[in-house]
Formats: C-alpha cells, structure tokens, sequence
C-alpha cells in the first residue's frame, strides 16, 4: 500500500480471502481507503477500515486498468519503504480520480512519471547547459547521466545524448512546472506522445535502474493487435 504519511508499506489483511470478510473491499486494487493498523513484529496487520473512494471505471477498462497498475508498479520498484512522500501521494491520487472519470490518457502517465521523478531528486534540467550552465540550450540536447540539456558546444563534446525538438522541449516544461489541471486539456499527435513516452521511459530505467514489465505488456498491445498511442502509453 502506499500511504501519505508512511510512504510505501507492506501490511497483512487477514482472512480477506473470506466472501464475508469486511476487509475484502478495502484491500482491493485501485482503493482509496483510510486503514487502522495493529503493530507487528514485521509487518503490520489491518484491523479495520473505511473505503474513502473506489476507481471502479479504471477496472472495467482493460487499457486504464492497465495505465493503473503501470503507475503502481513505478511506486512499488521505486520507492523505499517507509519514506513519506505525501506531494507523490496527492499527484497519485489526483490522476487516478481523473482517470476514473475520463478514461485511459497516456498524457496523465506522462504526468504521473514527472512527478515521480520530481520527488526522488531527478527533476530534468531543462533551463539551461548542466556542463557550463549556458541558457543556450534551444537545440534540446539532453544526456542522461546528467539529467539536463546541454547547450551545442558541450553536446559535441559529449556521448550519450538525445535529441529534443521544440515542441518536445515544451511538452516537457510544461510536465515539470504545470498542474494536472492543466496537463490534461492538452492535445497532442501520437507522434508526439511518443518521442514523450520514450524519452520518460529511458530517463526513468537509467535513474531507477529498473526495467517495468507493465510498459512491455503495453507495447506488446500497440504492435500486436493496433491500438493507437493516443489510447494506450
């Protein structure tokens, strides 16, 4: 589970396997619920509860499914236990409620990842040169062991790198400094969702050092039975 004052925790629900257990609907998936915890000698244990919100239109749809449970394999490979991180908690929350209402957006992963990034300390940098901290930095060439862009003087001098047009640089800015609110009424060409979604993808597997078996599923789908990038990222 993951908590806003606990972090990611790992807790025992006895007998949830039980038709009538009144625990069975709190330990569900895709639950937003309030927990009372007995301590344990290793784990604690639920005692009881009370089902706050429950996002049962992401689990009748197979890609925002999906999406969800992407957004929770990231939480549970990149996060340590115990460590409180309530601003992650809230952005987590937030895109579930928007998901639950408007369906599957792979603009809200996007978002998601940002903001994910943002509090384990590997915001990009996006404003200026990480080499020689030059603000000539327009040409978008980022490198990612650095984490930021590289103006055009230490982008020939350096390996590593990918380009980001313009628009891409944009998109970016706007992932790292806007609110959900306003990441969600933009609209993009699958093009551009996804040079977005690699460009994520890589930065997270090099930062976290993690390879995530839902996005293989998710590619999977799009090359196998076409479905477009602009329903499914």
């Amino acid at each position: 589970m993951f908590s806003a004052s606990k972090g990611k925790m790992q807790v025992i629900a006895k007998g949830v396997k039980k038709p009538g257990s009144s625990l069975r609907p709190l330990v569900q998936p895709f639950c937003h619920v309030q927990l009372y915890l007995a301590r344990g000698r290793t784990m604690n244990t639920v005692t009881q509860g009370r089902l706050i919100d429950f996002f049962g239109n992401i689990r009748q749809e197979l890609f925002a499914t999906m999406q969800a449970v992407y957004m929770l394999e990231l939480l549970d490979k990149a996060l340590l236990d115990g460590a409180a991180l309530p601003a992650l908690f809230n952005s987590t929350l937030q895109v579930l409620q928007v998901m639950d209402q408007t369906g599957p957006d792979p603009l809200l992963l996007r978002f998601f990842e940002m903001r994910l990034l943002v509090e384990l300390g590997y915001a990009p940098v996006l404003t200026h040169c990480v080499s020689c901290n030059s603000a000539e930095v327009a040409a978008g060439v980022f490198k990612f062991s650095e984490g930021g862009l590289l103006c055009s003087q230490c982008s020939r001098e350096q390996g590593g790198c990918m380009a980001l047009k313009p628009d891409h640089l944009a998109l970016l800015r706007l992932l790292l400094s806007g609110t959900l609110q306003v990441v969600k009424r933009v609209r993009l060409n699958p093009a551009s969702l996804m040079h977005l979604e690699r460009f994520l993808e890589e930065y997270l597997e090099y930062h976290l050092e993690r390879r995530f078996v839902t996005k293989n599923t998710i590619r999977f789908l799009k090359q196998n039975f076409n479905i477009s990038a602009d329903s499914l990222g």
